[in-house]
């Protein structure tokens, strides 16, 4: 998923002069400011494949839930402890609205808690895309996820998965690279028997060139430039329907110029918001301009800081509205500039 996974008590917090930590504390609120705190404890803290436990709401207090339908845990490759937690939610909903929330209590929990459960496959399936170029050309082979992998791979498979209509909805987007005219994806590969690329890739994705003459203007992904990868791979995630709802990208600036940056972020915003996609992503930058392409007066973006404090603390903090400093000219600095100059935050002080 491309998550970094630690030894539980190497995820604890354990700083100089404090008693480390043994749990991983989580809250709910509800709309009906109700708060439910739990409590998630490893079994073994120094084993990494340990299972977890909410020491709050042990199994004992499920036993009173009707059964779920036997097919759908199956049906939704939920795993064991997504199964609990979807209980769990279930179970403190159900108390919330009571206003009771005693572990000896037996809760009425309707039978739409299947809901909750499916709900969590929602979060069961996020992933954090964290692109490399020759995973991208079908290079090499490494998470091995499907539809697409995780680095990248499989984007031929993706794009030649996607309909009619997402299709034309990604070709929309071709005025974002110049030379861009089509793709296509060989599935009998047979370009390569043409010589159209080595041997070395195994993606079937290929581009055709405006500029070019039409009798040679089709090269392979092999050969494509790396922007061009990078934009139809994050294109592609968010309009299929066969990829997460809720997913993560790793410095998604890499391998683009500024421009087209700032230009990508708003394009993504846009196709985030579209109900007909229903998507959900997070994104991590180091880059300014991918600032500029975010509306902070639309309550569904949001930018965060986040950075470590002196006592080496981890601090989020949401930057919600834009501050009004005048630059030279007595004109108003784009966010980019707004970080840059350190108005923001999130900058490194220690050099």
């Amino acid at each position: 998923k491309g998550i970094r996974i630690a030894k539980p008590d190497l995820t604890f917090s354990s700083f100089k002069n404090g008693k480390q930590k043994s749990e991983v504390g989580l809250s709910m609120g509800f709309a009906n400011d109700k708060k439910i705190n739990l409590s998630v404890c490893p079994l073994d803290s120094k084993e990494i494949s340990t299972n977890w436990f909410d020491k709050n709401f042990p199994h004992s207090i499920t036993e009173n839930l009707p059964p779920p339908n036997v097919n759908t845990k199956k049906e939704l490759n939920l795993s064991e402890s997504i199964f609990t937690i979807a209980l769990i939610i279930a179970v403190v909903y159900q108390a919330s609205k009571n206003g009771k929330l005693n572990q000896d209590s037996k809760f009425e929990v309707p039978k739409a808690y299947e809901e909750t459960i499916e709900n969590l496959s929602y979060l069961s399936n996020y992933v954090i895309y964290s692109l490399n170029t020759l995973s991208l050309r079908g290079i090499t082979q490494e998470s091995h996820k499907e539809p697409v992998g995780i680095y990248g791979e499989n984007l031929d498979v993706l794009i030649a998965n996607l309909d009619k209509g997402e299709r034309a909805k990604l070709l929309e987007y071709s005025y974002l690279i110049d030379w861009f005219d089509g793709f296509m994806t060989d599935e009998a590969d047979l370009l390569k028997l043409k010589g159209y690329k080595l041997n070395r890739s195994k993606s079937k994705l290929y581009f055709t060139d405006k500029y070019l003459s039409k009798k040679n203007n089709i090269f392979s992904a092999e050969n494509a430039n790396e922007g061009i990868l990078h934009v139809l791979f994050y294109l592609a995630v968010l309009i299929s329907k066969r990829t997460p709802k809720f997913f993560a990208i790793d410095n998604i600036e890499s391998c683009l110029n500024p421009h087209l940056c700032r230009h990508l972020m708003k394009e993504i915003c846009v196709l985030a918001k579209d109900e007909t996609i229903d998507k959900q992503l997070l994104i991590t930058t180091h880059n300014p301009a991918i600032l500029d392409g975010l509306n902070l007066f639309d309550d569904e973006i949001r930018l965060f800081e986040v950075k470590r404090l002196e006592n080496g603390h981890t601090k989020t903090r949401r930057i919600t509205i834009k501050p009004e400093v005048q630059n030279e000219m007595g004109g108003k600095y784009k966010l980019s500039e707004l970080w840059t100059r350190g108005y923001l935050g999130a900058i490194s002080q220690n050099f």
